[in-house]
């Protein structure tokens, strides 16, 4: 065979197999994009489904915070007291009512926090559902409300525990501050940056100051 057929077969199968393995780039570049997307709407997936599971507990378990305080409010303060006929019957429903909520709502909803969550903010999640259980046992045994209200701190701090645990969780990585009754500053919920409620006083007789155009207020008289 002479040089000149050599050199043609030669750059023929060299482009042949260069042809063939761009086709083989090409197409093991296309199967990574489409697993990269595929991943990530997992991912965003994943994300949607946990962020309305942890909301949805969180709604729960802050709304049953409340239902037990307002039964227990009708609790002998010291325990020296009686409770009252009336009260008594309000306690019996309104736990009733308290211990159905748990068995059939939170507890589902637990489930499936269960399901999404890292084990720490199952864990977490789960002792939530114990402590909002444990609180009854001071309604049930009716205990004076001056022995039940720490352990409702208690949960209420254990609530916020888990909300910041489920925020990182979910890719917020600063977590919130304190926000518990007994830890607010006495200027909560007022930011100290912002002009105080004094600043607002409108001009009420004619020894004030115009009142500002444009502020709230009755109209002058005519």
């Amino acid at each position: 065979m002479d040089p000149q057929t050599t050199g043609a077969l030669l750059a023929g199968g060299f482009a042949l197999v260069g042809s063939f393995g761009g086709v083989l780039i090409s197409g093991s570049l296309a199967r990574r994009a489409d697993e990269r997307r595929l991943a990530a709407e997992d991912e965003r997936r994943w994300l949607t489904d946990r962020r309305a599971s942890y909301s949805s507990f969180l709604g729960l378990a802050e709304s049953m915070l409340k239902e037990i305080d307002s039964v227990a409010a009708f609790l002998s303060y010291d325990g020296e007291q009686p409770i009252a006929d009336d009260n008594e019957e309000l306690i019996v429903e309104g736990l009733a009512d308290y211990l159905v909520k748990w068995d059939e709502a939170l507890q589902p909803a637990l489930g499936e926090v269960e399901l999404l969550a890292t084990p720490g903010v199952a864990d977490l999640a789960g002792r939530v559902s114990g402590a909002l259980l444990e609180l009854t046992s001071y309604v049930e045994t009716r205990r004076a409300f001056t022995e039940y209200y720490p352990s409702w701190f208690q949960a209420q701090d254990l609530v916020e525990v888990l909300k910041n645990a489920m925020r990182v969780e979910l890719g917020v990585s600063a977590t919130l501050k304190d926000a518990t009754l007994g830890r607010r500053s006495t200027e909560w919920p007022w930011l100290p940056d912002r002009p105080p409620r004094e600043a607002y006083f409108q001009g009420h007789s004619r020894h004030d100051s115009p009142r500002p155009s444009g502020s709230p207020g009755r109209p002058a008289a005519q």
